[in-house]
């Protein structure tokens, strides 16, 4: 049955005049699940880096740094200023060390001149010390056969077997003597039919054949002492080392073994670069494969490591 207007009024006038206890209470609307990220404030997006006032573009930097690397590489192409240095204060312990010449220590009259007997020396110290003898004894016999007079052609052409073998004996040749007194009468004949007795002859030929290619003209020489009986290729590589001093036209020149050498401790491979390094001289040249060659045999590599 529907309810009339007066009905109504007077059901909400009891409703309100009732304790307050005895209210409906109104239903609750149940929140809903709140997120994760409901109680912390919303993440921001991260601002772009704003430029200096002052910056450049990014090629104009560039071209600012490329411009500082060249100064600090200015003279030396490969960028290696510090190695460089180090390699250099290397060069000039080497030299200052070991870096002696060749046959200064013997009883030639002009060690450090071209001359026939100067000549004939290096070609004599690199055929004895190219035998598988201590560095020591061989540079001992050399002493003692250039004491005897044998860099001179006609003392040794005069010799006979038995004194050259008495000669090697006393510088402590012991083991090859008797080889290495005929192998020096035999040379004894060579240098004077191929070089009339005097191998500054033999490099003349090898400039005539090769013009100006210095790098033929070497090979040329090379390949001339090759042919003398009882030098091979470590005595070719020694008679360069050590004559370039007197033939600068050989220099620059470093043996395989004085390059390996080098690059142990730190130094350049490049032989024109080594030469570079020693202003070059090729009286330094001389002095620095000599340097390097002691450096090899006495195992003195540490202190340059």
């Amino acid at each position: 049955m529907a309810r009339t207007r007066a009905q109504d009024k007077a059901a909400k006038k009891e409703d309100e005049s009732a304790p307050p206890h005895t209210k409906v209470p109104k239903k609750r609307q149940e929140p809903e699940e709140e997120s994760k990220e409901s109680d912390e404030p919303p993440a921001k997006a991260p601002k772009k880096d704003k430029k200096p006032k002052n910056s450049k573009p990014k090629h104009e930097e560039q071209a600012k740094d490329d411009s500082k690397a060249k100064q600090a590489t200015k003279g030396n192409p490969r960028g290696q200023m510090k190695d460089s240095a180090k390699g250099s204060d290397k060069i000039q312990k080497l030299l200052s060390t070991y870096g002696t010449l060749p046959l200064q220590d013997t009883a030639l009259s002009d060690p450090t001149s071209p001359t026939p007997e100067t000549i004939f020396a290096h070609l004599l110290n690199a055929t004895l010390s190219s035998t598988r003898i201590s560095h020591e004894l061989a540079a001992k016999t050399v002493r003692t056969v250039i004491e005897a007079g044998y860099a001179d052609l006609d003392t040794l052409e005069k010799s006979s077997w038995q004194e050259r073998t008495e000669v090697l004996t006393e510088g402590g040749y012991t083991h090859y003597r008797e080889k290495t007194a005929t192998q020096l009468g035999e040379l004894a004949e060579l240098l004077r039919e191929e070089y009339d007795g005097d191998l500054n002859n033999l490099l003349k030929q090898a400039k005539g054949s090769a013009g100006n290619d210095s790098s033929k003209m070497i090979e040329e020489v090379r390949q001339k002492v090759k042919k003398i009986k009882g030098i091979g290729n470590v005595a070719v590589d020694v008679f360069c080392d050590t004559v370039q001093g007197v033939w600068p036209e050989l220099a620059p020149f470093i043996d395989p073994r004085s390059r390996k050498t080098a690059d142990g401790i730190g130094l350049p491979t490049d032989v024109q670069e080594l030469y570079e390094a020693v202003g070059k001289d090729p009286v330094e040249m001389c002095k620095l494969a000599s340097a390097l060659t002691v450096v090899r045999l006495d195992k003195k590599e540490g202190e340059f490591t």
